[in-house]
């Protein structure tokens, strides 16, 4: 394997945390040279290569969650339900502001020590398998973080570990782990380069990770050409599956100054008053998926040891706790109450709809929404959605070289007559706010969730 550069990479001791994530690009960018940037995942992306050292290493029970919307936070949440009785590993991406966010044990991120150990412990496995590929064919950067998961969990001795794959699940190397149970949260168009131009083509592309060999497979809210690609194949796989809105559900849903408040249905069991430090009906639902998926999970595992009844108050109570502790930074986060600064990682314009309710119910407008989205999302359809509720909308780019932005963006909409301010960086952005009493609402991909973390917190 070569590096972008050309010279042969070699089996090396990571001293850095950068050297250490450096080596998870570098197949991936020296082939990106060789591939056409318009291609679908079907013509680039090579998940066979990991497929045995993925499967090999499965030790552990695990869920796969996939979806267009929420598949972070739902995995995030999975994961804390089941740390009431369980030590979970979870990964998870992108992360915010450190790169090692992306593995965590019972919440604890993987310390810098480890990471740049083990992925030179996982090095030699990933070299010889990338030895002899083309200049074009590369091991995909979610295969070696995968890797990287699966050895830090069994280290750990995890008793369950949750996954969220990357953009899809057909040709995505996450789905190469032998998982017992599979999530499917909210499906919306995103990704359409790489996944497709139409809803069932993306549901079909995220369908994949029913593989036949989970116990169930669960199923949020969708649109109903999305539900029926996603019923097919559980059918064919043979795999049972459970949808919400006819097996679970949130109820009640009630907004706070705290987050939501809220009852889970599941069955014929109700969990009354759940309440996240998140804001959005949409983030009710999330629990209620991921809730849905533990209590099976936890009856399963109840079964092969000796651990307390998941239906108990103490052990409801302790499942509430956890719940109320979630923190997911750029979802919905507010950043300030005074001005008022809210924080999403929303790139598409179905989830500004999410966002709207929120402003609707804490009895906000007249923002200034920041839009930080590169050119093949959805940044027109997220500016198209929100200028109603916007006094001024100001257009940035991330500073991570794998996004396009450009003024284009803003050149694009003005020809539909929707006045934008451009801006070079996320930093020039917020200062134009700086002198602003109008609430802020900033919208965008996760570098630029990622910036605005940093320069929040700096400050």
């Amino acid at each position: 394997m070569n590096n972008v550069s050309g010279t042969p990479l070699e089996f090396h001791k990571f001293t850095t945390q950068k050297e250490a994530e450096d080596f998870v690009y570098a197949s991936y960018l020296r082939a990106a040279t060789h591939q056409d940037y318009a291609a679908q995942d079907a013509g680039k992306r090579h998940p066979e290569l990991t497929r045995s050292l993925l499967r090999q290493k499965s030790i552990a029970p695990c869920v796969v969650v996939t979806g267009s919307k929420g598949k972070g936070s739902v995995a995030n949440m999975i994961s804390r339900i089941l740390q009431t009785n369980y030590t979970v590993g979870l990964m998870t991406s992108p992360h915010i502001t450190d790169f090692r966010e992306r593995f965590r044990v019972n919440d604890t991120m993987i310390s810098e020590v480890s990471f740049c150990r083990l992925m030179a412990q996982i090095q030699p496995e990933i070299l010889d398998i990338a030895s002899d590929l083309p200049e074009s064919v590369c091991i995909s950067p979610m295969g070696i973080q995968a890797d990287l998961a699966l050895t830090y969990f069994s280290e750990k001795h995890t008793d369950f570990n949750v996954f969220e794959c990357g953009k899809g699940a057909k040709y995505d190397d996450v789905n190469n782990i032998r998982h017992d149970y599979a999530v499917i949260n909210r499906i919306f168009l995103e990704h359409t380069r790489e996944l497709g131009d139409t809803l069932a083509a993306i549901a079909e592309d995220k369908s994949h990770v029913i593989t036949g060999e989970q116990k169930c497979v669960y199923f949020a809210e969708q649109e109903p050409e999305v539900l029926e690609v996603l019923v097919r194949r559980a059918e064919a796989m043979q795999v049972p599956y459970k949808i919400y809105g006819r097996d679970f559900q949130a109820e009640n849903i009630r907004y706070t100054y705290s987050g939501m408040l809220f009852d889970v249905v599941i069955g014929d069991n109700i969990y009354p008053d759940l309440q996240i430090p998140l804001l959005g009906e949409h983030q009710a639902k999330n629990c209620a998926l991921a809730l849905a998926v533990c209590m099976d999970v936890m009856a399963d595992l109840c079964r092969k040891s000796d651990t307390p009844d998941i239906f108990s108050d103490t052990m409801c109570n302790q499942i509430r706790r956890q719940l109320s502790a979630i923190h997911h930074p750029g979802r919905m986060e507010i950043l300030s109450s005074d001005p008022f600064v809210l924080l999403d990682a929303c790139i598409h314009s179905a989830s500004c709809e999410n966002v709207k309710e929120v402003l609707r119910h804490l009895g906000i407008s007249n923002c200034t929404v920041i839009v930080g989205i590169p050119e093949d999302k959805d940044y027109a359809g997220v500016v198209r959605s929100m200028k109603d509720v916007a006094a001024r909308i100001i257009l940035t780019r991330s500073g991570n070289p794998h996004y396009h932005f450009s003024p284009k963006q803003q050149e694009s909409l003005a020809e539909e007559g929707i006045g934008t301010i451009w801006t070079d960086s996320v930093k020039q952005a917020l200062t134009l706010t700086s002198s602003c009493p109008d609430p802020i609402v900033i919208l965008g991909t996760t570098s630029v969730i990622s910036e605005v973390e940093r320069i929040f917190r700096q400050s």
